[in-house]
Formats: C-alpha cells, sequence, structure tokens
C-alpha cells in the first residue's frame, strides 16, 4: 500500500480525470504511477547514460524533452522545405 500527500488543486483534477473514465482516484493514480515506472524501465536510453559524453548538461534526465526538440525541428524543417 502506498500512501501520497497531493496539493488539493492536483487532486482535484484527478478526481474529474477518475470520474471522466469511470475509475476511482487511486485507480487513476497507480495506471498513472505504473505507466512511469514501466516507462523508465523500458527506457532505451537507460542502458548508454553515463557512457557517452554528449556535452549537454542534464541530458540524462532531459534526454525525451531534447529528442522532442530535435524531432519537432527536423518536422518544422521538412515541412518548410517541402513548401520551398
Amino acid at each position: 500500500m502506498l500512501t501520497i500527500e497531493l496539493p488539493d488543486e492536483i487532486y482535484a483534477v484527478l478526481e474529474e480525470l477518475a470520474a471522466e473514465e469511470g475509475k476511482s482516484v487511486q485507480e487513476l493514480g497507480a495506471e498513472w504511477l505504473t505507466a512511469m515506472v514501466a516507462r523508465i524501465l523500458d527506457d532505451p536510453l537507460e542502458q548508454v547514460i553515463g557512457t557517452i559524453k554528449v556535452g549537454i548538461p542534464n541530458w540524462s534526465e532531459r534526454h525525451d524533452e531534447l529528442l522532442g526538440t530535435y524531432l519537432r525541428q527536423k518536422v518544422k524543417g521538412a515541412s518548410e522545405n517541402a513548401g520551398a
């Protein structure tokens, strides 16, 4: 069993989302925590963190953000080149 204290405004949002899905706050919270842990455990970049020097501060914590930024730039560049 796990007990988590949340700010009232966060709990209120969880209540709304859980109600929309027909679940309890506890069920929704457990699903989210389970998904997050699975995501961390299944992250292919976790295997190389600490083995590569990339010169980017905090890249191990920010790799999803950095990859997303890179992909957005690629897509934006591709769409701009397609219009040329």
